[in-house]
């Protein structure tokens, strides 16, 4: 158990850290629902449809586990693993109560389910579970039982990318971070540095490690058009991520449900961003109209 604890720790040690990873993180993993959502709508981002569907009952017996605002922490999470990890799990864990029959005898009846991320390795599978092994609160590992129909396996070569994509854009990321640089040249070169060519050139790397993905670490110096269309990037990533995270969690949903007992649905205001990129490009919008629908003014 302490070897692994040990590969449990290694396998979850943070990607590097830099000036950029906690925004990284934080701007492509959480705020769905302000991002995606149409504004002024007052419904709940994230729900159980159709209403009164069997899950929407279940998730009812878990009250903090049922807002629209939870719902968004647990996706977050498992896009956080995705990016980081390269893999994330998810736990549908039910729970049962007692109920007595008409003969007098007892029966374990479903009152109420759980969607966790969760965290370990797995150390066994077999046709029924999977023997996964988590650290507990204390900071031992343990090994718990899973059922096949409760547990949900999400990968980052899924959605197209490779295990460490991600993390490999940070590592590049690091060596565009001017200020330890530029703070022994201005001190020990004045005479030779040129502060503003380094920072250009640096910004220049950093645009080029992003050009396949929607975020910038910040916006100076970047035309209207360019920050456009980093923005349409940005949300395309955010969708492919949350559909398929959604995806997964209806799958294990109706594995242990059933295909009828509803679905984890997001509200999503749906936009055609190829057709509003041709639009603009081609005269048809302005900059103004195609930053009003992007952002929702």
């Amino acid at each position: 158990m302490i070897s692994m604890q040990s590969r449990i720790d290694r396998k979850y040690t943070s990607p590097k850290d830099s000036i950029y990873a906690h925004r990284f993180f934080e701007d492509l993993t959480s705020g769905y629902s302000f991002t995606l959502s149409k504004k002024g709508d007052d419904r709940d981002f994230f729900s159980y449809e159709p209403q009164g569907c069997m899950i929407n009952n279940l998730m009812k017996g878990q009250h903090r586990y049922y807002s629209s605002y939870e719902i968004e922490q647990i996706i977050s999470r498992i896009a956080y693993d995705l990016m980081a990890y390269g893999r994330a799990y998810v736990y549908i864990k039910p729970e049962y109560t007692k109920k007595k029959r008409d003969d007098g005898t007892e029966a374990q009846e479903l009152s109420s389910i759980e969607i966790e991320e969760i965290r370990g390795i797995i150390k066994k599978k077999t046709k029924t579970e999977y023997i996964f092994c988590v650290k507990s609160f204390n900071g031992e590992a343990k090994d718990i039982q899973i059922a096949k129909n409760q547990f949900v396996i999400l990968t980052l070569r899924e959605l197209g990318f490779s295990k460490r994509f991600f993390t490999s854009i940070l590592t590049k990321l690091s060596t565009c971070d001017i200020t330890g640089k530029s703070t022994d040249m201005i001190t020990n070169h004045s005479d030779v540095y040129d502060f503003t060519y380094h920072v250009k050139s640096k910004k220049l790397a950093e645009l080029k490690i992003l050009s396949k993905i929607g975020w910038t670490f910040g916006k100076d110096a970047l035309s209207d058009s360019y920050i456009m269309y980093k923005k349409i990037q940005e949300d395309q990533l955010r969708l492919r991520f949350l559909e398929y995270i959604i995806r997964g969690i209806n799958e294990g949903l109706h594995s242990l449900l059933g295909e009828s007992s509803g679905e984890l649905v997001a509200h999503i205001n749906k936009k055609d961003y190829k057709q509003l990129w041709n639009d603009y490009s081609s005269g048809k919008i302005t900059g103004t109209e195609l930053t009003k629908i992007l952002y929702g003014y």
